[in-house]
Formats: C-alpha cells, sequence, structure tokens
C-alpha cells in the first residue's frame, strides 16, 4: 500500500509556476527537482529548455578562458593536441622549432577553432622558452594548461652515437623539457594542468633506442616530483606514454620490417594512431581528472606494460 499522498491540480500548477520562475533563473533540471521535490517529465521537459542549453554550450567548452601551451606542435600528435584543446574551448598558443616548418604550423592553427598565437625557436634555449610563456600571459593573460610534446628521436646503437647526436637528444628531450617546467612552476595558475608526453619504452627496451630512452626517462622524474612540488596549488602534473604511433615522428626511424614487429607487440596488432592519444589529452586537461597526479599513463594497445 503507497502512503504516496495526491496534489490537488491547483496546486500543481502553482507548483509548475515556481518551477518555471526557477528554470529562468538558470537552474539545471536536476536543481529544479532538487529544489521543488518534484520530477514530473512533462514539467521537466518543459521548464528546463532555456537552462539545458546554457549546459550543453558549457559541458561544450569546457576550457572556455583558459589558455593552453603545445610545445612541438607543427604536425603529428602535438598538432592533434592543440587542436584538441581548441575544439574544448582554450585559447592555444602553438610552438614549432624552425622558421622553415611555420607552413605547417599554420596549418595546425588553421585547424584551431579559438584564438591562436604561433611562436618558434629552439627550447633549449631559454630565451625562447621564456618568449613562449610570455606570449601565453601578453596575448592571453596567463597560463593553464601546458603540454610539452616536443621532442626529437636517434636510432642508432650507443656505440655509434657522436656527441653532437647525444647533445640533439639531450636538448630537446631533457634541457628543453626543464626549462618549460620550471616555468610552468612559475607561471601556471591554480587548478592548472602540465602535461609531459614521454614514451611506452619507459617501460621496457628496445635495440637501438638507448639515448633517445635515455634522455627520455627524466620526464618521468620530473612529473613524479612537480607534482608534489605543485600540489597546494592543485596543478597536476602527469605523463602521456605512447607506444608506437603511425606518425612522420616514428618513420623517420623505422622500416616495414620493424614497424610490422612493432605493430604484432600490440594487442590488436597494429600501431597505434594519434586519435588513440587524444582522448587522454582530452580528460587530463578537464577539471574531472583532479585526482590524477603525478602519474605515467601508458597509452599503448598493451605493446608494453608495467
Amino acid at each position: 500500500m503507497s502512503d504516496r499522498k495526491d496534489i490537488p491540480i491547483d496546486e500543481k500548477l502553482e507548483n509548475r509556476r515556481r518551477i518555471l520562475k526557477t528554470a529562468a533563473s538558470g537552474l539545471s533540471g536536476a536543481a529544479l527537482v532538487a529544489a521543488t521535490g518534484i520530477a514530473g517529465t512533462a514539467i521537466a521537459a518543459s521548464s528546463n529548455v532555456e537552462a539545458s542549453q546554457t549546459t550543453n554550450l558549457s559541458s561544450d567548452k569546457p576550457l572556455s578562458g583558459k589558455v593552453a601551451i603545445v610545445t612541438g606542435a607543427r604536425a603529428n600528435m602535438g598538432r592533434a593536441f592543440a587542436e584538441q584543446l581548441a575544439k574544448l574551448g582554450a585559447n592555444v598558443v602553438i610552438h614549432y622549432h624552425r622558421s622553415s616548418t611555420k607552413s605547417e604550423a599554420q596549418q595546425t592553427a588553421n585547424l584551431v577553432a579559438s584564438k591562436y598565437a604561433l611562436v618558434s625557436g629552439d627550447l633549449g634555449k631559454l630565451e625562447n622558452v621564456k618568449k613562449l610563456y610570455d606570449t601565453a600571459e601578453t596575448t592571453f593573460g596567463g597560463v593553464d594548461i601546458v603540454v610539452n610534446n616536443a621532442g626529437a628521436i636517434i636510432k642508432k646503437t650507443l656505440a655509434e652515437f657522436t656527441d653532437e647526436d647525444f647533445d640533439k637528444l639531450d636538448n630537446v628531450n631533457n634541457k628543453a623539457l626543464f626549462y618549460s617546467l620550471r616555468e610552468a612552476s612559475k607561471r601556471v595558475r591554480a587548478n592548472g594542468r602540465i602535461i609531459n608526453i614521454g614514451t611506452s619504452l619507459l617501460a621496457g627496451a628496445a635495440p637501438g633506442y638507448s639515448v633517445y630512452s635515455g634522455t627520455k626517462a627524466a620526464v618521468e622524474e620530473y612529473t613524479r616530483m612537480l607534482a608534489k612540488e605543485l600540489g597546494s596549488k592543485k596543478i597536476t602534473v602527469n605523463c602521456i606514454a605512447p607506444g608506437p604511433v603511425d606518425t612522420d615522428f616514428f618513420w623517420s626511424q623505422e622500416n616495414q620490417r620493424s614497424a610490422a614487429y612493432a605493430a604484432r607487440l600490440s594487442t590488436e596488432g597494429r600501431l597505434g594512431k594519434v586519435s588513440d592519444i587524444t582522448p587522454l589529452i582530452r580528460f587530463i586537461s578537464l577539471p574531472d581528472s583532479q585526482w590524477v597526479n603525478g602519474q605515467t599513463l601508458f597509452v599503448n594497445g598493451g605493446y608494453l606494460t608495467r
């Protein structure tokens, strides 16, 4: 036997008027139900039109007003990361290394639906890193998200490496990362996000990649320690460690035979796609990811696990 009490029609109408009036003040459907205790389908449908439109706009652009820096964004994963953050509403500072690649960086900019700024330079030089952060602050008012994506790769045995080869990798994979993280530590606003792009080789070994892996290894330690240092400002620091991804960066060192071998190591028997990585960039950038901090997140289809 139900103890539900029927509400007189006049009182129902009055309740509905109150709900409609409340909806006009911007409460969501859930808040209306909580405020009135009435969850009638017809009432919710008619009273939540304006509120749902506002909510949808907000959910489509959850990073509206935020400012993101993406290094190495002229092509490949960096381009996709910049585009993804722009789709979420962020203004994006697009970094590219050399003036000769400006046309590619401009292609990235053309894909960015929000406001953008282009900045070039070797990030192994402190003045260029400062210029990147200065541009974000002077153009857009601050920095909220940094994606340290720039990297260099050479596949050789350690015995074959020259000093010049080592300096090239160390300059981008380690030194430039340090410079960027130091600036980020000072300039990223509270509740910000620092995302470092590592490699799945942090969990495995492959011939020819000893120096590449060695110069990328620092990213994991920087990530763990900096997360602790910046935790009081609710700035999260995480590392995304992709496996072999079907990009020009990967193919610059590999051939069909070695690529086929790498593909077989994944559970799906394929190389990764850029679109396999960008969803994690999206998640880590959003407020919902606040509890994910100081982590190295492997995205490789089971290629390597730890």
